[in-house]
């Protein structure tokens, strides 16, 4: 029986990669009159927040402060964009599951975008953000401290689906005990999800047919209920 559902939240929730790629090619324009590549960007995405940051902008400043602030700055200018469904099924469920969140973006880059996204934080036991941890994804213990809050509620490992759309996120969900569910907004991942025969969907649709209907989408999908 699932009691708790724990989110991975760009990407999974929100549109992060294909929002965030345009504030981050206007920014290196706009503050450092230069250019940054699809590629380079890539090789920073799903860093902890302030390696991130240092990754893509270490070469003109290593002022973390002022990283941030400028990084702010063009993401407000931004709004992230919800994958469809996603908030809705929240929502609909929040009496149903402990909902949570465990993300390498900071705590307060999420708050700040869930505020404007109008919605309700309490719908969520914790925001766990980078500042939460010395470790992230894929490191496994990355779940410590939301399991510490779900076994206070008594809520065992095998009650507990991470859902996320990439190989970090498997891997370390499973390795800490907990069931995974991928979900593969875009082709990206696909081939990964199948090779290592992950269960995955394609939406929040689909995550509602399997979690609440018990239904199956093919071959990919061995979810343990």
């Amino acid at each position: 029986m699932i009691r708790a559902i724990i989110f991975d939240y760009d990407d999974t929730l929100v549109q992060t990669r294909k929002t965030r790629y345009n504030t981050i090619y206007k920014l290196t324009k706009e503050i450092f009159n230069a250019n940054i590549t699809e590629k380079e960007i890539d090789e920073a995405w799903g860093l902890p927040a302030e390696a991130f940051l240092l990754k893509l902008f270490g070469r003109f400043s290593k002022d973390i402060h002022y990283l941030w602030s400028i990084y702010i700055e063009f993401s407000k200018k931004d709004l992230n964009v919800p994958h469809l469904y996603a908030f809705e099924f929240i929502r609909k469920y929040q009496n149903s599951f402990r909902f949570g969140i465990v993300t390498s973006s900071s705590e307060k880059v999420v708050h700040r975008e869930l505020n404007e996204l109008q919605i309700n934080t309490n719908l969520f036991l914790q925001i766990q953000g980078s500042e939460h941890t010395t470790v992230h994804k894929p490191n496994p213990k990355v779940f410590d401290p939301m399991f510490t809050l779900l076994m206070k509620e008594n809520i065992n490992k095998n009650e507990i689906v991470y859902i996320g759309d990439s190989p970090a996120d498997y891997e370390s969900a499973s390795q800490f005990g907990f069931q995974f569910l991928g979900i593969a907004h875009d082709d990206r991942h696909v081939p990964y999800f199948q090779k290592e025969n992950v269960s995955f969907v394609r939406s929040f649709i689909e995550i509602e047919s399997v979690l609440i209907h018990g239904n199956s989408f093919g071959s990919h999908l061995n979810f343990r209920f």
